[in-house]
C-alpha cells in the first residue's frame, strides 16, 4: 500500500515558518530569535568569544505610515530588513520583533567594541533612500547595544539592556547608538517606580503646589503668583519636577496631573481673594501632551466654573 504524503508534508513545512518566521520579511520571528540567541551564548561561552546583541528600529516609521499608508509602510520594513541583512556576516543572525524593531545577534570573537564596524555599515546602508512604489523615502534608525558576557549571559536580559540602550539612543536624537550601562539600568528602573508613583499620587494627595511671587519691580507690589508642582513621595520626599515630569509626559499622566494643577491654583487664587488680598494674576504651566492628549479647553471651562475666578486672572504658560 503507498500513500501520498506530499501535501501533508508540505503543510506541516507552512505551519513550521509561520510558528519561526515573519511573513513580512521572511526573517526569525521573536521566538526564533530567542532560540537561535540562546544558542549563539552556548556557543560564545564555549569559545570565550564575545557577543553583542543590536536592538534596533526606524525612526519615526509612524510618520510614514499615516502620510504613505500601511501597504507602503510594509515596503519600506521588507526593503529595510534587506539592507540588514547585506550589513551582517554569515555568522550573524537577525530577526524581526514586531512592527519596526528588529534585533540581531553579532558573534565577536575580536572582542566587543567589533561590533560598532557592523553598527557602522548598518547606518551607512540607510544613507541611501528607499523607493518605495515611486515614493522616495529616507529613513534612519536608532540602535542600543548589549554585550555578553558584560552586561549579561541569558537572552532575556541581554534583549532587555538592547532596548533600553536604544531609548537613549532616541533621546539622544535618533539616528545614533548606545551601548548599554549600568546607569540605564538605575534610570529605567526609578523611570518605572516613579511611573507607578505618580498613578497613585493623585489619589493619595501627595501633589502640592508651591506659588512664586511675580513682583512690579518699581512699586514692590505682588501682582500674580505661578504655580509650581511638587511631588512630596513618601519615600523620596520632596521631587522635584525635573525628574517626574518627563515620566508623567511619557505615560499619559500629565493630562490628569495638569488639570489638578489648574484646578488647585485656581481654588487658591480665589481662597486668597475671598481672604481680602487683591485678585492676583495666577500663572500655570501647560505641558504640549495636555495639547495632544487632552481636551484642554473643556479642563479650563469646568475649573473656571467651578472655581468662580475671572478668566483674565488665569495666565498659560507653555513649558519649554
Amino acid at each position: 500500500v503507498a500513500r501520498d504524503i506530499t501535501e501533508r508534508k508540505e503543510a506541516e513545512q507552512r505551519l513550521l515558518k509561520l510558528a519561526h518566521f515573519d511573513t513580512l520579511t521572511g526573517l526569525p520571528n521573536r521566538s526564533q530569535f530567542y532560540a537561535s540567541l540562546g544558542h549563539s551564548l552556548r556557543q560564545a561561552g564555549e569559545h570565550g568569544w564575545s557577543l553583542a546583541v543590536l536592538f534596533l528600529d526606524v525612526d519615526r516609521f509612524k510618520n510614514v505610515n499615516d502620510t504613505l499608508g500601511h501597504t507602503i509602510g510594509d515596503e519600506l520594513l521588507r526593503q529595510f530588513s534587506s539592507r540588514l541583512v547585506d550589513c551582517l556576516r554569515v555568522r550573524d543572525t537577525i530577526g524581526r520583533f514586531g512592527g519596526d524593531e528588529f534585533a540581531a545577534i553579532l558573534m565577536l570573537p575580536e572582542g566587543a567594541q567589533a561590533a560598532v564596524t557592523v553598527v557602522d555599515k548598518i547606518r551607512e546602508a540607510l544613507r541611501q533612500p528607499f523607493d518605495l512604489r515611486g515614493h522616495e523615502v529616507t529613513v534612519t534608525s536608532s540602535i542600543g547595544i548589549s554585550v555578553f558576557p558584560d552586561d549579561g549571559a541569558d537572552p532575556d536580559t541581554l534583549i532587555q539592556y538592547a532596548d533600553t540602550a536604544m531609548y537613549r539612543a532616541k533621546e539622544a536624537g535618533r539616528n545614533t547608538y548606545r551601548y548599554f550601562n549600568e546607569a540605564m539600568n538605575a534610570e529605567a528602573k526609578e523611570h518605572l517606580h516613579l511611573r507607578n508613583g505618580l498613578r497613585r499620587a493623585l489619589e493619595r494627595n501627595e501633589l502640592v503646589l508651591h506659588y512664586q511671587p511675580q513682583i512690579d519691580l518699581p512699586t514692590g507690589r505682588i501682582f500674580g503668583a505661578e504655580a509650581l508642582i511638587r511631588w512630596n513621595h513618601p519615600d523620596l520626599g520632596m521631587v522635584s519636577p525635573a525628574r517626574f515630569i518627563p515620566v508623567a509626559e511619557d505615560s499619559g499622566l500629565i493630562v490628569p496631573i495638569g488639570d489638578w494643577v489648574m484646578s488647585e491654583a485656581c481654588r487658591q487664587a480665589m481662597s486668597w481673594y475671598r481672604q481680602g488680598l487683591p485678585a492676583l494674576l495666577m500663572a500655570v504651566n501647560v505641558s504640549v501632551a495636555q495639547f495632544n492628549r487632552g481636551n484642554l479647553e473643556e479642563a479650563l471651562v469646568k475649573v473656571l466654573l467651578e472655581s468662580g475666578m475671572n478668566p483674565q486672572n488665569l495666565e498659560l504658560e507653555l513649558t519649554e
